[in-house]
């Protein structure tokens, strides 16, 4: 008779067990993995994302991962299997935001993950760009009918314009004259603005040999005729807005206030500000403003002003915040910002941080988002660069020094467009 070892029956009852849960003994899972779908929303920057219930009555929790790199990470964690909803906060712009969604099990006291599948999206997506004019260096940017974007540089003369398909269109030259230019907080120079009826109108500094350079503002049709050229009083036009039916110069020492003819109503002292931006917000005056120490206020970095009335005497919102440190490069720090574009319906404003390279987002005052880096690819921006600009303004004489400039603007349905001077091109972005 033949004795078997009792260390066969054993083995073999081991080996029986191996298998996707060897050595663990659990049972089967009713439940599928979760469905996951999400919607990305740029007015909040946010995502909301939902799944299909779990099924099994060993659920223990769902897991909701966020990829970094090459993995994903768990960032929030839900222990309601009826809580199928969640909605994430502050992302990212012009980034690929790629989630998923875990739900974990317990069975025979084994922890077993069942993973959805992967949902992805971008706000602020990267469109496209245009080039413009080598040396052209456009700095500000006016969106007309049809979507005709109009683009001021400091190289040349003259008004670029791109359809909404990128196609360039003939430039208006307003002067063949060399432009002068002048650094204040940022690079100053010619500053455009479109009115109800489709007209455009430039503002723009001469130099002139051994003297001031002269200030002077032109009116174009909306299909490109000249309209007029007229001489302007003040020391150097810098910027221009409008408001209906009422046209706002403002000069390094007056806000002066014209008709959409031309001809001036009145004039405005205006505070001892180094403004390098302004428009109209809701019917208010908004001034991106850069610190200095003749002005009476308890901040240090840059803001975005809303005032309550044209002489700018008392501000109802600020934006922006004061940085911690020298080194402080964190979301909602202003340095050197270079303009703004308005989105009312929404509360939010799109501010040029240049000297962080990079768009910043703001909703109701406070911040929101933002995209952009140093660089040449898309989505990176060059806002800093070398050019010649006045250092004697009496005299007109001249200097070449490191500045910052930018432009931003958006149309009536929501695309940005952000000038990127010092790589010569227009970037446009998803709204």
């Amino acid at each position: 008779m033949i004795k078997i070892p009792i260390i066969i029956p054993i083995l073999v009852a081991v080996c029986s067990c191996i298998g996707p849960f060897a050595f663990k003994n659990v049972g089967s899972l009713t439940s599928s993995p979760p469905v996951l779908k999400s919607h990305f929303e740029s007015e909040t920057a946010t995502v909301e994302l939902e799944w299909s219930r779990a099924s099994d009555s060993r659920f223990v929790k769902y897991e909701i991962q966020r990829e970094f790199g090459s993995h994903f990470e768990t960032v929030i964690e839900i222990g309601s299997d009826s809580d199928t909803v969640h909605v994430i906060h502050n992302l990212g712009a012009d980034i690929l935001h790629r989630f998923r969604v875990v739900s974990v099990y317990e069975v025979r006291d084994n922890i077993v993950p069942v993973v959805s599948n992967v949902s992805s999206g971008i706000i602020h997506k990267f469109l496209d760009s245009w080039q413009t004019d080598p040396k052209f260096i456009p700095t500000r940017i006016a969106i007309g009918p049809n979507k005709v974007a109009h683009v001021l540089g400091v190289g040349a003369g003259s008004i670029q314009r791109f359809n909404k398909s990128g196609t360039k269109l003939s430039p208006l030259v307003y002067s063949t004259e060399r432009l002068a230019c002048m650094e204040t907080s940022v690079l100053d120079g010619p500053s455009l603005a479109i009115d109800v009826d489709g007209n455009i109108y430039v503002v723009y500094n001469l130099a002139q040999n051994g003297s001031r350079p002269q200030p002077y503002w032109s009116k174009y049709s909306w299909d490109g005729n000249l309209l007029w050229t007229k001489p302007l009083d003040g020391l150097f036009a810098r910027h221009i807005l409008i408001d209906g039916e009422d046209v706002f110069i403002e000069t390094l020492s007056q806000l002066q206030h014209f008709d959409r003819d031309g001809n001036l109503q009145t004039h405005y002292l205006i505070p001892a500000l180094l403004v390098s931006s302004l428009r109209i917000w809701d019917g208010r005056f908004a001034a991106l403003i850069e610190p200095i120490s003749l002005l009476d206020s308890d901040w240090t970095a840059p803001r975005l002003v809303v005032y309550d009335s044209v002489d700018r005497r008392r501000a109802t919102l600020l934006i922006g915040r004061d940085e911690k440190s020298k080194a402080d490069r964190g979301s909602g720090v202003l340095r050197r910002p270079t303009d703004f574009a308005i989105d009312e319906m929404n509360s939010r404003v799109f501010v040029v941080n240049a000297a962080q390279d990079r768009v910043e987002v703001f909703r109701d005052g406070k911040y929101l988002t933002q995209w952009g880096s140093l660089g040449t690819h898309a989505g990176e921006f060059r806002f800093e660069g070398d050019f010649e600009i006045i250092d004697e303004i009496e005299t007109g004489a001249v200097v070449r020094r490191t500045v910052v400039a930018g432009g931003i603007a958006r149309d009536e349905t929501g695309y940005i467009y952000v000038t990127d001077p010092f790589n010569d091109r227009i970037q446009r972005f998803y709204p």
